[in-house]
């Protein structure tokens, strides 16, 4: 009989040593935040920003794209779309804008007046961003640079499908002009899943532009050229083989 009541005291007794700390916080202040509202429309102090190396939302620059589908190819799970066209004969697009990251991720972006894709050290890297403001940096803080390349292809369509995205970043890394990264936007889910693909293509982009007759000319004019080429190394092989 002895034993019997010993065990029901330990068991009680255990539980109420284990139990200790929960009832200890059970008379303190809540701390609980009621996500979303209390996070957007209430300044919490034990709230934590977001840190500048978070991956969130995949964003793209269009007017600096290229069309080289270098994203789509190294996507591990095929979640971005790339359909291009070539421009009619004699349109140009503008150059693609130069980009400056430094190591503690800050970027620039504008027209890069001193620097190269080869961080030379001891040099300064300078960058003049859209609003005409000049940025300069020792080369040993910046990570690397991207300079302005030709634009070429006409994007038909840009689609990337977050619902698949597993936010590893590739995409990003191997960007040829540093238009497509990954920005700190958390908060984006649907009760729909085709919500969740994100049409970046714009053919506004591409509106108003006409044919500049020099570079028709030009162009015409290497065509006819490489024909004349190809017709006379042709007729060689002819008199070869006779």
């Amino acid at each position: 009989m002895r034993a019997y009541f010993r065990n029901i005291y330990a068991a009680v007794s255990t539980i109420l040593i284990g139990m200790r700390i929960t009832f200890k916080e059970m008379f303190h202040p809540s701390v609980t935040n009621q996500y979303p509202y209390q996070y957007y429309f209430e300044k919490r102090k034990n709230v934590r920003g977001i840190h500048k190396g978070f991956r969130g939302q995949l964003y793209i620059r269009m007017e600096d794209c290229i069309g080289c589908k270098k994203c789509a190819m190294i996507c591990p799970v095929d979640c971005i779309y790339i359909e291009t066209s070539r421009l009619e004969k004699g349109i140009t697009l503008s150059d693609t804008r130069a980009v400056v990251r430094l190591k503690d991720q800050t970027v620039w972006i504008g027209e890069l007046l001193e620097g190269d894709e080869k961080i030379e050290p001891g040099t300064v890297v300078k960058l003049r961003d859209l609003d005409g403001n000049l940025h300069e940096s020792p080369s040993e803080h910046v990570e690397h640079v991207v300079t302005s390349k030709k634009r070429r292809l006409k994007l038909d369509r840009f689609d990337i499908d977050m619902s698949l995205c597993m936010f590893c970043g590739l995409c990003t890394e191997v960007c040829s002009t540093s238009c497509l990264y990954m920005t700190q936007t958390h908060e984006f889910s649907t009760y729909d899943r085709a919500s969740l693909l994100f049409h970046f293509a714009d053919p506004s982009i591409y509106e108003g532009l006409t044919p500049d007759e020099t570079e028709t000319k030009a162009e015409d004019g290497a065509d006819a050229s490489e024909g004349r080429k190809q017709k006379a190394a042709r007729r060689r092989q002819r008199e070869e083989t006779a």
